[in-house]
């Protein structure tokens, strides 16, 4: 049997096949999805808002201009880029140039007024609503807190004394503290797209147990007919494909993992060894699938049964989320209806045993999902074993 694995692993590593879905297709795919998110996961910094300001002297004498300026100190927390104009009329020009996303001019009392453009780019509808967003913050604050400061200097103006009391007055914060339920903060995009791509490249990596089969099958190669009638037994030789099949498939998933990982920096949470263990798993019940497809009595030999195995993946892929914000819909809709779906698709429990790993601190919904990727390879191999020790054949 150890020569049938040996002999197994070498057929698959000089198979092209083997290469496009084992090494090429997890790096292509999860380098494609690394620059479709890359500005979708950010550490929260914002980039400052370029806005002008009337430079006159209503806005010398107003304390918004050191409002202003400490929100435009360089450093981490900068929130505005402040360039200066000496009348309204050139800055309305910087605006309609988009070189700024706003006005700042001060009246006679001192008190701010923002202006914007009445329309914008539709396709940068998102930044400049952030930006408008928060110019506007920016004024009504100062004017909520210019007014709080007014009234408590005529109701209280000793209050004003006491330097702690008027910070706490004009400070923003809030009595509550940021906890966290889950073990890592949650990021969508590992959910739903590398997660289930995992799941995607452990199916499409069935087809390797699948073509083994058919090489050992007499009625579907003049390898198989040689094989048939060597002294190795059937089960034996169906073990020995099962093993190699899985080592080839098991390095798929750790090409996979291992450039998530490295290269896209994707965060497992420190738990990559773990990680390798859930790829071990889902390597097992993909090569128990193929084997079992291998078995199956279909026409059409290697193209049928790569074929079936493709449209399986493709379609479990789909329930898992993989192909968009539709499909996300769809995976969460088909969850929440039938539950049990997360467990017979095998893309989707591949899916939900990392995220479990990621998000949770207790490894028990980890090694459940783990054990249900084992027990779906067992009985997918049990199947395969009892169609193929059954299998007979009119002539080789």
């Amino acid at each position: 049997m150890f020569n049938t694995i040996v002999i197994t692993v070498k057929t698959l590593l000089r198979r092209p096949s083997t290469w496009v879905w084992g090494a090429i297709f997890p790096v292509a795919l999860s380098t494609m999805f690394m620059f479709m998110f890359a500005n979708l996961s950010s550490d929260g910094k914002i980039d400052p808002v370029p806005v002008a300001v009337v430079a006159d002297e209503a806005w010398d004498a107003s304390t918004f201009k050191d409002v202003a300026a400490s929100l435009a100190k360089e450093g981490d927390d900068q929130l505005l880029d402040v360039s200066e104009y000496e009348d309204l009329a050139a800055a309305r020009k910087a605006l309609k140039a988009g070189e700024v996303a706003g006005i700042y001019t001060v009246d006679t009392v001192g008190t701010p007024k923002l202006t914007l453009l009445s329309s914008y780019d539709s396709s940068r509808a998102s930044t400049v609503l952030t930006d408008r967003s928060i110019l506007e913050t920016v004024a009504s604050s100062y004017t909520q807190n210019a007014e709080l400061m007014s009234q408590i200097a005529q109701d209280n103006p000793a209050a004003l004394a006491d330097p702690e009391a008027v910070a706490r007055a004009l400070s923003l914060e809030g009595g509550t503290r940021r906890v966290s339920l889950t073990r890592t903060t949650p990021d969508g995009t590992v959910i739903y797209y590398y997660y289930a791509l995992f799941g995607l490249v452990a199916m499409m990596s069935a087809e390797f147990a699948a073509l083994s089969v058919v090489d050992l099958q007499p009625n579907l190669s003049g390898l198989g007919a040689r094989r048939c009638v060597g002294g190795l037994s059937k089960t034996a030789s169906l073990a020995g494909i099962f093993v190699g099949s899985w080592l080839v498939s098991f390095a798929s998933m750790t090409i996979a993992i291992g450039y998530v990982r490295l290269v896209v920096g994707v965060d497992f949470g420190g738990r990559e060894g773990l990680c390798l263990v859930g790829g071990a798993a889902s390597a097992l019940a993909a090569t128990g699938l193929g084997l079992f497809v291998g078995t199956l009595p279909v026409k059409g030999g290697k193209a049928s049964k790569s074929g079936i195995l493709t449209g399986f993946a493709t379609t479990c892929a789909l329930f898992a989320g993989l192909y968009g914000e539709p499909a996300m819909a769809l995976a969460d809709d088909v969850a929440r209806a039938c539950p049990a779906e997360c467990w017979l698709n095998p893309v989707k429990l591949i899916c939900d045993m990392f995220n479990r790993l990621y998000f949770f601190e207790d490894l028990g919904p980890f090694a459940v999902r783990a054990g249900a990727l084992v027990l779906m390879a067992l009985l997918f191999v049990a199947a395969a074993t009892l169609t193929f020790g059954r299998s007979r054949y009119e002539h080789l």
